[in-house]
């Protein structure tokens, strides 16, 4: 799947570095008051999807800081669970002479 997303990726970006090829022409881009300025388009075409690229990847910040946080931390409890099963069976094996377990009061067993 990771493929497919980076051949997309690259198919998109591809398809955008022809588009912007294809129209050279200069035009007249204004900012605020009057100060503009005279540059080929493709350079607004390129510049305008690096700068939603970035966008985008700066609004993903926060969510891959949650989801690393949250791995951490699921890490850490699997680390903990586990050293607490080795713990037991450790404390089940040294105990050979295990008595009858007795269930719990309306315990049903399905076999």
């Amino acid at each position: 799947m990771r493929y497919i997303i980076w051949a997309l990726r690259l198919v998109v970006f591809i398809l955008i570095v022809l588009f912007a090829t294809k129209n050279t022409q200069t035009v007249v881009v204004s900012f605020y008051g009057s100060w503009a300025i005279d540059i080929p388009l493709i350079l607004v075409i390129l510049g305008s999807f690096i700068l939603g690229a970035l966008y985008m990847y700066l609004l993903s910040l926060p969510t891959r800081f949650t989801r690393s946080r949250e791995i951490s931390r699921l890490k850490g409890e699997v680390q903990d669970l586990q050293t607490n099963l080795q713990n037991v069976q450790h404390v089940s094996q040294s105990n050979t002479a295990v008595t009858a377990v007795v269930p719990p009061d309306g315990f049903v067993a399905n076999r």
